[in-house]
């Protein structure tokens, strides 16, 4: 789980999210939403500092997911003084600031830096680069771009399932994914399991599909038993990145 941030893929028809990381400040606290291709900034009507949650001004459910980060000032908050008498307030507020800004730096660089996939929002720390490439400078990585599908009912019956990337090319690799919708097997809702895509899959400079299978099996995650899931409480994801 990240330090500095929390993703919502779920629930998007409410306005009020919780915010269960710790922050030194509940104004520090923005939210984002991903619409398959970019990032967005969302607007805040309030912050509650008792409750640990923070209030959109509407309801994200245009987006496939939001994601409510933690933005720390890199502004001195505690300045000791020589022969001053030092108290555990200013003590954890000088210790927690520099925590949460290297926090904030090293997951917003595990995405950015990376150059796979799509971006989480960069704080005052970092760049804002765009989706795959290394928003330190105008040089992009093994990817320049990314596709991430909405969630994919899997068929009743065998065959193939496809989706449009909008990428202008043939994606360089593609994966397919199936997240958890209701626990199921040994794992939670979000947890995702990665599918084999080798002979069942294909590739265009439009389209990506996989010959999904109407029953499918994987190993149960805390028991370790090979067993069939109940599909319907899981959800096809494609990914692809030119």
């Amino acid at each position: 789980m990240a330090n500095s941030y929390i993703e919502y893929t779920s629930g998007l028809t409410a306005t009020t999210y919780s915010v269960p990381f710790n922050v030194l400040s509940i104004t520090d606290v923005n939210v984002k939403g991903y619409n398959g291709t970019t990032w967005s900034d969302l607007t805040v009507s309030s912050r509650d500092a008792v409750a640990k949650t923070i209030t959109l001004s509407g309801a994200p459910s245009a987006y496939q997911k939001i994601r409510v980060w933690r933005n720390t000032g890199t502004t001195q908050l505690v300045d000791f003084q020589n022969g001053s008498r030092l108290s555990e307030s200013d003590l954890d507020t000088a210790y927690q600031q520099g925590l949460f800004v290297a926090q904030e730096v090293s997951e917003n660089a595990s995405t950015n830096i990376q150059g796979i996939g799509p971006q989480g929002p960069q704080g005052i720390q970092g760049v804002a680069g765009n989706d795959g490439a290394d928003g330190a400078d105008a040089s992009a990585g093994p990817f320049s771009s990314s596709f991430e599908s909405s969630e994919i009912a899997i068929p009743s019956s065998d065959g193939f399932v496809t989706a449009t990337h909008g990428l202008g090319a043939v994606p360089k690799q593609f994966v397919v994914s199936m997240r958890c919708k209701t626990s199921d097997t040994g794992y939670d809702v979000g947890d995702e399991v990665y599918l084999q895509t080798t002979n069942n899959s294909f590739i265009s400079s439009t389209d990506v599909g996989f010959r999904a299978a109407s029953t499918i099996a994987t190993y149960n995650k805390t028991t370790d038993v090979y067993a069939t899931i109940n599909t319907a409480n899981w959800k096809l994801v494609f990914r692809a990145f030119a």
